[in-house]
C-alpha cells in the first residue's frame, strides 16, 4: 500500500475527513511566528502575552454565536491552542467554555444577559471561574462564600467569611485587563441557606479590582505560567440579573422558590459546569499526547548512537533499540487510543446527560489524562538531554497534563465516583461473560473478553464486600474507607474496557484492511501492556495460562518489530502541525535547527 494512502487512512482515526476543511482557517490564525514559544519573558510579560493571544484568536473567529455552540469550530481550535501554548489553552477554555458555559447553562432562556455574553465574545472582559476555595479540601460541596439577598435593593451581598473561603486558584492577577468571574456562593435569603448558585461578578477593570474585590497575586507555576491569585469579597453588591438562577427565583415580596426541592440538590447542579472541563481537557490532552509521541518518534529516527550495546560499530538510530521502541511505539499507541477516546465525545453534538453517559465522559477524561501524563514523561525521558530542553515542548505538555489531573475533580476522585455509581447500579450493567480464542492475544475479541471479565469480577467483589461491611453494621464512611483501592482498580478496569471497545469499533470501521491491521497492531501495544501489568491477577483468575503470561514480553517485542517499518507514517498520520509545535528535534537535521543562527551564511 502506498505511503500517502496509508497515512490518509490512519489519520481518519485522528480527526475524520471534515478536519481537512478546517486546516486553512487554523493556519491563518496560528502563524508559527506569532505563536512561537515564549522564552526569557518576565512573569508579567508572559501573562500579558497569554491574553493578547486570547484576543487575537477570538477576533478571528465568529463569536456572535458562542463557541460552545460551534463545536465543529471549538474543538479543532482547542487542539491547536494546546499545541501552541498550554497556558493559553487554560485561559481560553476558562473564558470560552466555563465562563460562557455558566451563562448559557444557568441563564438559559433569558435575554437580560446578552450584554454579558457580548462582552465575553469580544474579550472586552476576560472570563474566569471561581469555584474552589482554600479550606475544606477544596471541595466544591463545602463552599463558604455567601451571597445574601438584600430585599431593599434586590441585590446580593457577596462576602468571604474567612480565609478558608478564599477562592483559589483563579488566574485573574494580570493588571490592565477587565475580568468577569463566575462565582459560586451559598445563597442566603431571609437567613435561610438555599444551596450553591453561580453569580456573574465583575472582578476588575483596566485600572484595577472592582470595589470590595480583593485580588492577591500568587506565584506563577513554572510548568503552567498563569496569573494565579487568591480572591475574596468584602460586601460586593451583585445585581439581581447577575444571579444565574436556573429554575429558581425570588419574588418582589422576598419569597424564594426553586424547582429543586432542597439546598443539597441545588448545590449539586453547580457541578454541571464540570462537564465542559472534561470535554475540553480530553481534547487538549489528546493533542499534546499526539505531539509528544510524534516529535519523539521522529527524533529517534534522526538521533544516532554507537555505544556499548552496538559493539561500537557504525552509528545507528536509537529507534533500532527495542527498549526505545517499547517506549516510543507505546507512546504512539497511547496517543492513538487517547485520540479515539477524545473524538468519541467531541463531535458536533454534546453527549447526553444520563448517569451512564456522564460517567463514561469523566472516566475517559481521567484515562486520557493518565495517558498524557505518562506519554509526555516517557517521551521526554526517551529523548535524552534534549527532551529536557523547554524548546522541545515535552515539559510544557507535561505541565498541562499535571494541571488537568486536578481540574474538574482529580483523576483519583473521578475513578472513585465512577466506582460508587457502578456499585450502586446507576445506569450500569457489568460486561457480559464473553469467550474468545484462548490462543491469540493479538485478537481484539480476546482483549474484550479479558478486560470485560476483569471489570465484571472486580465489580462483583466490590459489591460483595460493601454489602458484607454494611451487614456488619459499619457506617458508610467505614464501608468505603478500606475499599478505596479495590474501587479504584475496578474503575480503571472499566476505563480500559471502554478504550478496548473504542479501538475495536474505530479500527474495524476503517475501509482499508491494511490500515486497519496496522492500527490494531499499534493499539495492541497499549492494551497488552495494560493486561501484562495485571498478568498476575489474570493468571490467578485462570484467564491467562502461565505460558501466555510468560510470553507477553516477547509478544510485545514482536509487535514492535512489525511496527518499526511504519513508525514514521504512524507518527505523521497523527496530523501534528510541527511548525506550530516548533520543537527543533522534530527536524531531521535537528542540530542545525538549534544552531542555525551561529552557522548562518554571512552572505
Amino acid at each position: 500500500m502506498e505511503s500517502g494512502i496509508l497515512r490518509d487512512a490512519l489519520s481518519s482515526l485522528v480527526h475524520g475527513d471534515s478536519y481537512r476543511e478546517t486546516l486553512p482557517r487554523l493556519k491563518k490564525i496560528f502563524s508559527p511566528e506569532l505563536f512561537a514559544r515564549p522564552s526569557g519573558l518576565a512573569d508579567a510579560d508572559r501573562h500579558s502575552l497569554t491574553y493578547q493571544r486570547l484576543r487575537h484568536i477570538s477576533d478571528r473567529l465568529d463569536t456572535s454565536t458562542p463557541l460552545l455552540q460551534q463545536r465543529d469550530v471549538l474543538f479543532p481550535v482547542l487542539e491547536w491552542v494546546a499545541l501552541a501554548d498550554p497556558s493559553l489553552f487554560y485561559a481560553f477554555f476558562l473564558h470560552h467554555c466555563t465562563t460562557v458555559g455558566a451563562v448559557l447553562e444557568f441563564g438559559a432562556g433569558r435575554d437580560d444577559l446578552d450584554d454579558v455574553l457580548a462582552q465575553l465574545a469580544s474579550t472586552e472582559a476576560v472570563g474566569a471561574l471561581l469555584m474552589t476555595e482554600l479550606g475544606h479540601g477544596n471541595s466544591n460541596a463545602a463552599v463558604r462564600t455567601e451571597a445574601v439577598y438584600d430585599p431593599a435593593t434586590r441585590e446580593f451581598v457577596l462576602t468571604t467569611p474567612g480565609p478558608e473561603a478564599v477562592k483559589y486558584p483563579p488566574s485573574v492577577a494580570c493588571p490592565g485587563l477587565a475580568r468577569t468571574g463566575i462565582v459560586t456562593a451559598k445563597l442566603v435569603v431571609d437567613g435561610q441557606d438555599h444551596g450553591l448558585f453561580c453569580f456573574v461578578v465583575p472582578l476588575s477593570d483596566t485600572t484595577g479590582p472592582c470595589p470590595g474585590v480583593v485580588i492577591e497575586p500568587q506565584d506563577s507555576a513554572p510548568i503552567l505560567p498563569l496569573d494565579w491569585a487568591t480572591v475574596s469579597f468584602q460586601g460586593v453588591r451583585v445585581p439581581y440579573r447577575y444571579w444565574l438562577r436556573d429554575s429558581a427565583q425570588i419574588a418582589e415580596d422576598g419569597t424564594f422558590t426553586d424547582a429543586l426541592s432542597n439546598p443539597a440538590m441545588r448545590s449539586r447542579q453547580a457541578s454541571r459546569l464540570i462537564r465542559y472541563v472534561w470535554e475540553v481537557a480530553a481534547v487538549g490532552l489528546a493533542a499534546v499526547t499526539r505531539a509528544s509521541a510524534a516529535v519523539a518518534v521522529r527524533h529517534a529516527h534522526a538521533r544516532y548512537t554507537n555505544g556499548t550495546f552496538a559493539g561500537f560499530a557504525d552509528p545507528m538510530p536509537v529507534i533500532r533499540y527495542r527498549n526505545q521502541q517499547r517506549t516510543l511505539f507505546g507512546a504512539l499507541s497511547a496517543a492513538y487510543v487517547a485520540t479515539m477516546a477524545a473524538k468519541s465525545f467531541s463531535g458536533p453534538e454534546p453527549v447526553g446527560r444520563s448517569a451512564g453517559e456522564i460517567r463514561t465522559l469523566f472516566t475517559l477524561k481521567a484515562a486520557i489524562d493518565r495517558l498524557a501524563e505518562r506519554v509526555t514523561a516517557d517521551t521526554r525521558a526517551a529523548s535524552g538531554v534534549l527532551g529536557f530542553s523547554p524548546s522541545n515542548r515535552f515539559l510544557d505538555y507535561q505541565g498541562l497534563a499535571h494541571a488537568f489531573n486536578a481540574a474538574g475533580l482529580s483523576t483519583q476522585v473521578l475513578h472513585l465516583n465512577a466506582a460508587w455509581t457502578m456499585a450502586l447500579g446507576f445506569d450500569y450493567e457489568p460486561p457480559a461473560d464473553e469467550s474468545a480464542p484462548a490462543q491469540d492475544l493479538r485478537d481484539p475479541a480476546r482483549w474484550r473478553a479479558l478486560t470485560g471479565t476483569r471489570e465484571r469480577r472486580l465489580h462483583e467483589r466490590l459489591v460483595t464486600e460493601l454489602g458484607a461491611a454494611r451487614a456488619a453494621g459499619l457506617g458508610e464512611f467505614d464501608v468505603w474507607n478500606d475499599r478505596f483501592e479495590l474501587a479504584e482498580q475496578m474503575a480503571e478496569a472499566h476505563a480500559l474496557r471502554l478504550l478496548v471497545d473504542l479501538v475495536r469499533t474505530e479500527t474495524e470501521a476503517l475501509p482499508d484492511a491494511d490500515a486497519g491491521r496496522l492500527a490494531r497492531d499499534l493499539c495492541s501495544l497499549h492494551v497488552l501492556s495494560e493486561i501484562s501489568a495485571h498478568s498476575g491477577w489474570y493468571l490467578a483468575e485462570g484467564l491467562l495460562t502461565a505460558d501466555e503470561a510468560g510470553a507477553l514480553p516477547g509478544l510485545l517485542n514482536r509487535i514492535c518489530a512489525d511496527l518499526a517499518p511504519h513508525a514514521m507514517e504512524l507518527a505523521d498520520a497523527l496530523d501534528v502541525p510541527y511548525d506550530l509545535v516548533g520543537a527543533p528535534i522534530a527536524h531531521t537535521d535537528y542540530a542545525t535547527a538549534y544552531t542555525k543562527a551561529a552557522f548562518a551564511d554571512p552572505a
